[in-house]
């Protein structure tokens, strides 16, 4: 019932202008026989009623002239761009054709390290070179912080050779946001282009609590997921193009290759639905939102072991309040925290790091979503206070696996590997599949990660030294998902193959 009401509040009004979902809709209803793609015929449930092909009347994505056309302005005037092309592979295809068509074969690209495997799939599609800079960590909790535009500007004086541009991440996993509109006119100057992956922060800009949108901050391109913040299906997001230092049909040319040739019209009627929602009512849901976020970060600050670790008040400008980032104490890793709401309290999370876990907040949380969260974190500070964490005398027994998964990711997340190919070149070479425990030194064939977030420790081309090598297998011990390498559980990893 819960949901069925907030459909009916978020997407039930009508419009004066016939939506994609409407059109649908009414199709499904008329007498019209499907002689076409797909095959259920519209048969069976309601999505299924919804999901068609390209037919008359409904436009084509890759050519869009009518009521797709339409839709695709509507975002671009929304959030102030140039072009805006739906996207149904989600932010990778639109990552993927934003620095296929913003790069030319062999450029060098400034790369933020901290990017998702997205941008390293494309640097190794387009045999780019990358250059990459690192993020600021917050060091307690070992967590990526944003990009700063002295970083920018330093390693632009370093470098002997030009870039044709830069990619990053704002705001990060965790919620935090570069300086873009700083960053872009170091960049500018130099006629350099910028791309943001901004797939976390779709719900930018609607509301003074939250930071602006990288889209009239300066960048370029900026790829946004609406399924991850915003009321839309997953797989659902948008590519941004802001001015004109990239060409449009270079970006048309790309999302063809990129994306499929028969997309959702399931997808792309509740992309259409967002983005009516957020021009009729998103002033009044994000104010609404706001407030419900500033009274749990309120009650929150009673907490005593269990600590929220962005301090709301003072770091919105540049931080996603909506990503609650809730710090696990001195006695416990973020998987033990992770495990325990979801287990005890059937609360599932995003996701969790070395001393953290993450839990995302959007405009759909119910003030019940806000009341169990705050209700579990306080049992579990309690918990710890009557088991005497912090207490001299009696202290609670830490974690025996808490120092070592910090310290494995402090060292992944911070060491510098040295690369020895460019990730592109890796392909052509001879490879072995090797024990993991055998792959100090050797060159990797491969990525490692973790998931989420997705972002590399090692990328092929890159040596894996044997500090690294140590920090990875004990976060896989440990149960953390070690992931990239063709061998699913871990044990071994393609790597270059040494000369006799």
């Amino acid at each position: 019932m819960l949901i069925k009401e907030a459909q009916d509040r978020l997407f039930g009004q009508e419009e004066k202008v016939e939506s994609i979902l409407k059109k649908l809709q009414n199709l499904s209803e008329s007498d019209f026989y499907p002689y076409h793609m797909p095959g259920h015929k519209r048969l069976g449930n309601e999505t299924f009623a919804l999901d068609i092909t390209e037919i008359d009347d409904f436009d084509n994505l890759h050519h869009a002239t009518g009521i797709l056309k339409e839709a695709q302005e509507r975002a671009a005037k929304l959030y102030g761009a140039e072009d805006s092309y739906f996207l149904v592979n989600g932010s990778t295809c639109g990552i993927l054709a934003a620095v296929s068509a913003a790069f030319h074969r062999g450029d060098r690209v400034i790369v933020a390290r901290n990017c998702h495997k997205a941008v390293y799939h494309a640097l190794e599609l387009r045999g780019l070179e990358p250059v990459y800079l690192y993020p600021e960590q917050i060091a307690e909790y070992d967590i990526n912080n944003r990009i700063r535009p002295v970083q920018v500007a330093e390693l632009l004086e370093r470098e002997d050779k030009k870039a044709a541009g830069m990619v990053l991440t704002s705001p990060t996993y965790e919620g935090y946001a570069s300086e873009i509109r700083e960053i872009a006119e170091i960049l500018h100057e130099r006629d350099m282009i910028l791309i943001v992956d901004e797939a976390h922060g779709a719900h930018f800009g609607f509301h003074e609590d939250f930071p602006k949108s990288a889209v009239g901050q300066g960048a370029d391109l900026v790829i946004q997921s609406l399924h991850k913040t915003l009321p839309s299906m997953t797989q659902t997001a948008l590519l941004h193009r802001c001015g004109q230092r990239v060409e449009k049909d270079r970006i048309q040319k790309f999302l063809g290759v990129y994306q499929t040739s028969s997309p959702s019209y399931v997808f792309m009627a509740y992309m259409d639905e967002c983005m009516r929602l957020l021009e009729r009512e998103g002033h009044e849901l994000f104010a609404e939102f706001a407030l419900k976020l500033r009274d749990f970060y309120k009650k929150c600050d009673s907490l005593r072991h269990i600590q929220i670790v962005r301090d709301y008040r003072s770091d919105k400008v540049l931080a996603d309040p909506g990503k609650v980032v809730i710090g696990a104490g001195e006695f416990m890793t973020g998987k033990e925290l992770y495990d325990k709401l979801r287990c005890e309290f059937g609360l599932q999370l995003e996701m969790y790091a070395g001393n953290y876990a993450l839990a995302i907040m959007t405009v759909c949380d119910s003030q019940e979503g806000f009341d169990r969260l705050y209700e579990a974190l306080c049992k579990i500070d309690r918990d710890l206070e009557e088991m005497g964490a912090c207490t001299p005398h009696k202290r609670y027994e830490r974690s025996a696996d808490t120092d070592k998964v910090r310290e494995a990711l402090a060292l992944l997340y911070r060491k510098q590997p040295t690369m020895k190919y460019l990730p592109g070149e890796v392909e052509d070479l001879d490879r072995e599949k090797v024990d993991l425990e055998d792959c100090a030194n050797r060159i990797s064939g491969e990525y490692i990660y973790l998931y989420p977030p997705g972002i590399p420790f090692i990328v092929p081309g890159e040596c894996v030294d044997e500090e690294m090598l140590k920090a990875m297998i004990s976060l896989r011990n440990q149960g953390y998902e070690v992931q990239g390498m063709a061998d699913t559980e871990g044990a071994s990893l393609w790597v270059v193959k040494e000369n006799d």
